[in-house]
């Protein structure tokens, strides 16, 4: 049941934003969430939200929404970021623009951003913004949000494959998890090393309901290793398990106690630490040992 044949899930803003890259006028898109529109249902084990039809309205994909796009030349981020790409690198941004029209082309048909949004939209819009915080400054935390925006592209990926199997989005998602996997790590490693931190990112996510914050970003950037990381050299990949390993566990540890973490969090950490120890050959691993012995 498509959204556009059912009663209103969203509106076009009445004031008009203006692109800061060519300066075209647009009216965003924004969701509508009351009276029954989003239904939650089950968190899945990548802390998606997954949200039920209802009778009204039918199904909802409040991931659609949350990047702003440029009708015109395709520049896109998040909304707290849109309007405020670095003044240095709007002419870079600009000249990029016949890539992103190109890679639109390639991957999409028919993309309209002044009509309400269809999932094809969704993910372009988040294929768009991988491409445009490669201009952003480490100060706004770009590694981490190319990483959420890559993982919530591929969840958008993977509805559209299951709505037509007989396009190309599942070799899209594979492709954007593995960005995901790419990013998480990266962007851990440098937070971890001092070089980029991750507190540009209000909402670290990785889903719009909730932010599960620092422990999210370490559980994730393990799942994402094991699912989606480089697999082609099997020492590489023992000692990239292990490292994600070692992540998982901290997330029992870093000094506070379990009981004031999301219980999401601490049994999906604790199962896929348990999958990364039996993919390493480890008897009898335990997450707050390991922990402790950091």
């Amino acid at each position: 049941m498509s959204e556009e044949k059912n009663p209103a899930v969203t509106f076009f803003q009445k004031n008009k934003t203006v692109c800061p890259v060519c300066e075209t006028n647009f009216f965003r898109e924004e969701l509508l969430t009351g009276r029954g529109r989003l239904i939650a249902g089950n968190l899945t084990s990548e802390l998606r939200r997954l949200y039920e039809p209802s009778q009204k309205f039918g199904s909802v994909a409040p991931l659609k929404y949350s990047v702003v796009v440029c009708p015109n030349c395709y520049y896109s981020a998040w909304k707290d970021d849109f309007l405020n790409p670095p003044k240095e690198k709007i002419r870079n941004i600009e000249m990029a623009m016949s890539s992103r029209i190109e890679m639109a082309n390639t991957l999409f048909s028919g993309l309209d951003f002044r009509a309400p949004r269809r999932l094809e939209e969704g993910i372009a819009s988040y294929v768009f913004a991988l491409s445009c915080y490669d201009y952003f400054p480490k100060e706004t935390s770009p590694l981490v949000k190319q990483g959420i925006t890559a993982l919530r592209g591929a969840w958008l990926a993977v509805d559209s494959h299951q709505e037509n199997p007989g396009e190309n989005y599942l070799h899209l998602a594979k492709m954007l998890y593995h960005k995901a996997s790419f990013f998480y790590n990266y962007a851990l490693e440098m937070e971890q090393k001092g070089k980029q931190s991750v507190g540009g990112c209000p909402n670290l996510g990785p889903d719009l309901d909730k932010n599960y914050g620092y422990d999210g970003l370490i559980y994730l950037a393990a799942y994402l290793e094991f699912h989606h990381g480089p697999d082609s050299d099997n020492e590489v990949r023992k000692k990239r398990l292990s490292t994600a390993k070692k992540g998982v566990a901290r997330i029992f540890g870093m000094g506070r106690a379990s009981k004031s973490k999301p219980q999401a969090i601490l049994d999906n950490a604790r199962e896929l630490y348990q999958v990364l120890a039996d993919e390493l050959g480890i008897i009898d691993a335990d997450p707050e040992k390991d922990a402790q012995e950091e």
